[in-house]
């Protein structure tokens, strides 16, 4: 979209951009009980608040739901809850099965899975909450000069206290790489992050952004306004090759009604 590379001012995207995209999202984690404290949380990730016409939906990663479901096999006493504030956590899911709030469409390829956010409406407050709806313009007009911004909750920052878990907010800086079908490459060679947290060191297990899987991404435009395009869905780095870049499955893939278009239905348009 933009002829030349956007270079954004630190100070405008702390200002203008955090508190339009720090709404949009939340941590999600699996864990036995919350009110058991310390050690009780076994993994986390991120998720979007998306909106269409007609529904509010909390949007995360096939990967996410799944995992949660495969450790639950293991340990049934696990839950899976979501954070609409600083305060309190939402059991999304409490049956063995799933059935008590099946997600209205999940797709293993474009590693999406979408919750109706209409069971859980009590439970957002008084708090101002953004459910953006997704850009609308093809993809393929995106260039490398247009600047993105993502925002999730990387697991290395959650933290345990006596009164329980908490998780940080991290935004990252970066620029589309390239578009292909229903997915955005974000190269993390160059990131902008706003503490200048590097993203992967060599020898590390994960990356720093382990736990943003979930999260939103938002086109940045010149105005420093804020449009989501995609949900993070993996972050792809090897030590000692080139490669490192986040991928994205861009947010026009939901339906109006919450469903989930077909990887291939891209390409059939």
């Amino acid at each position: 979209m933009n002829e030349t590379k956007f270079i954004p001012s630190i100070p405008k995207l702390q200002s203008d951009v955090l508190p339009q995209i720090k709404q949009a999202f939340g941590p999600l984690f699996f864990a036995t009980a919350i009110e058991k404290g310390q050690g009780n949380v076994i993994d986390n990730g991120s998720f979007a608040f998306v909106s269409t016409k007609t529904k509010l939906l909390l949007v995360t990663c096939y990967h996410v739901w799944n995992g949660f479901l495969a450790a639950r096999e293991k340990n049934p006493e696990l839950k899976f809850y979501a954070c609409f504030d600083d305060k309190h956590s939402v059991c999304i899911c409490t049956t063995i099965d799933g059935t008590q709030t099946k997600p209205i469409d999940q797709n293993e390829k474009l590693d999406i899975t979408v919750f109706d956010m209409e069971p859980f409406q009590e439970f957002l407050g008084e708090q101002g909450k953004n459910f953006f709806y997704p850009l609308t313009i093809p993809v393929s007009q995106l260039t490398t000069n247009d600047l993105v911004g993502v925002i999730g909750s990387p697991g290395k920052q959650r933290f345990e206290t006596e009164k329980g878990t908490g998780f940080g907010r991290q935004p990252y800086f970066a620029y589309v790489l390239a578009t292909s079908g229903f997915t955005i490459r974000v190269d993390f060679t160059r990131v902008m992050s706003l503490d200048r947290e590097l993203t992967y060191k060599q020898g590390d297990k994960k990356p720093a952004t382990a736990g943003v899987s979930g999260g939103p991404c938002f086109l940045i435009n010149t105005d420093y306004k804020s449009y989501l395009i995609g949900i993070v869905t993996d972050h792809v780095c090897y030590e000692g090759r080139q490669d490192n870049y986040l991928t994205v499955t861009t947010a026009n893939c939901i339906n109006e009604d919450g469903t989930l278009k077909t990887p291939d239905s891209f390409y059939n348009t």
